[in-house]
């Protein structure tokens, strides 16, 4: 196996960038949308009248490789998906506000040969190539959560069941988002899968309701660079493994920078995902979704990275669903300062110190790991309130509610999965460089704790390295 440092990964993230800019530069013809004005239509949207873009979005970006979107005093309104072919750029001014009507139930944007690959892998060599969207404000017309069949289904058919978002893209290389504003979104801003050569930079995201950057399987050749903003879950999501709802994409994730993010504080939801995990085809076929060559640089406002598989909660004496815990390597974690004012998930065991299920972190891993390195951590923890509170964990989580069915957990205390090498450089707990590794560093144990015969994990970490000294 080859390992890669932090200098291998910036020189590869580096020479995406240049092909990029490279394909992009080869893009001709340009047409503003206001040429196509004659294909809009009005229709009736919360009672009153509003212009509709859509067919005039289809036939510019079905004509032209570049479609310029100027600033208007009204939006730009869409009530269906606008499909995107290969080697196309969107370059939407600052001020443009492209909005989707409050009617509309599907994906407000698309790639032309977005693919699902629930059932089976996504085949290779059919791919769209070269699709750029710079500028603009992307809005939905909404005030809560929604998605999920809600909002940002791929079609009014429901087919690619895993899509919930506003934009979706799939089965592409070269993407890139950048210098965009998203509004409202109800489900993901923006989810992506099977895809190689992405850009995504310089995006805010104003009161959206779910995760900002939805980022599936398959991915190779990742740059996420200065993003910030409300939302109310992950302000960026790695998910190579994810839940049926929430993914048509699973596999490996490459060669990733990402730097320079920052939640606000009125987020509800203070975390950053990257979650490992081994996904089962419909044949019996098994991809082990990975996390390989990582760095996640300058992240702020955050209270957890959460780096574990996570299945559906299950009712205690059934079976849960499938899976089991992924792969990673070469993971670097830097620059990071987090005040682990409290557990991110307000659960009764992490607020109430439960002694077997209470340990929480702000590191949290439940994945093979060979390697994750932790430079220039500034890690505040709150003893008297939360005496098992910890920077890493490693190892399985448990949380027990009730519902109207009985017990239910929340997590998979069953699974064990092992840290070859952590390595802490320049941390500090409190202020401090000198502090007991064992009261920062958990390897997390249950046997059997629900008394269900499926409840009994181990995380364990073969070498600890801090400060250069093993």
């Amino acid at each position: 196996m080859v390992t890669m440092d932090k200098a291998g990964i910036e020189k590869r993230i580096e020479e995406m960038l240049t092909r990029n800019s490279e394909r992009m530069s080869r893009l001709t013809g340009p047409a503003d949308i206001t040429d196509y004005a004659s294909l809009t239509r009005k229709e009736t949207d919360d009672g009153r009248e509003i212009t509709v873009w859509t067919d005039a979005f289809t036939a510019a970006l079905r004509e032209h490789e570049i479609v310029r979107i100027p600033a208007s005093p009204e939006p730009y309104y869409v009530d269906g998906t606008v499909i995107v072919p290969s080697n196309r750029w969107i370059d939407a001014d600052s001020r443009a506000v492209i909005k989707q009507t409050s009617y509309s139930r599907v994906i407000m944007m698309r790639n032309e040969k977005a693919a699902d690959g629930t059932d089976h892998p996504v085949i290779r060599g059919n791919e769209d190539t070269n699709i750029f969207i710079t500028g603009g404000i992307w809005a939905e017309s909404r005030t809560k959560r929604e998605g999920y069949g809600s909002s940002g289904r791929y079609s009014e058919e429901t087919e690619f069941s895993g899509v919930s978002a506003f934009m979706f893209f799939s089965n592409v290389i070269g993407f890139s988002l950048t210098d965009a504003v998203f509004v409202n979104t109800a489900g993901f801003s923006l989810q992506i899968g099977d895809a190689r050569d992405c850009r995504f930079e310089r995006i805010r995201f104003r009161e959206c309701f779910a995760d900002g950057l939805h980022i599936n399987g398959n991915i190779e050749n990742l740059l996420v660079r200065d993003i910030s903003g409300e939302v109310g879950d992950d302000i960026v999501a790695l998910n190579m493994y994810d839940w049926l709802n929430s993914s048509v994409n699973f596999g490996p994730m490459r060669t990733v920078l990402c730097e320079n993010i920052e939640l606000a504080g009125t987020s509800a939801y203070k975390a950053f995902r990257i979650q490992p995990g081994k996904y089962r085809y419909k044949d019996g076929s098994v991809v082990d979704c990975s996390a390989e060559d990582m760095i996640i640089r300058d992240v702020r406002g955050m209270l957890c990275f959460k780096m574990y598989l996570q299945k559906p909660s299950y009712l205690i004496g059934t079976d849960p669903e499938w899976g089991m815990v992924g792969s990673g390597r070469d993971i670097f974690f830097e620059d990071i300062s987090v005040d682990v004012n409290g557990p991110i998930d307000r659960f009764d065991n992490y607020e109430n110190s439960d002694p077997v299920r209470g340990v929480f972190a702000p590191f949290e891993i439940g994945a093979d790991i060979d390697s994750v390195s932790f430079e220039n951590i500034d890690i505040i923890l709150h003893k008297d309130r939360y005496p098992l509170s910890c920077m890493v964990t490693v190892g399985p989580k448990s949380t027990v509610v009730s519902d109207s069915r009985g017990p239910v957990e929340v997590f998979d205390p069953y699974l064990s999965c092992r840290v070859g090498r952590l390595v802490l450089r320049n941390v500090r707990i409190n202020g401090k460089s000198d502090f007991d590794p064992d009261e920062v560093i958990r390897q997390i144990s249950f046997d059997d704790i629900n008394g269900d015969g499926r409840s009994t994990g181990k995380g364990t970490i073969d070498t600890v390295v801090i400060d250069n000294r093993p």
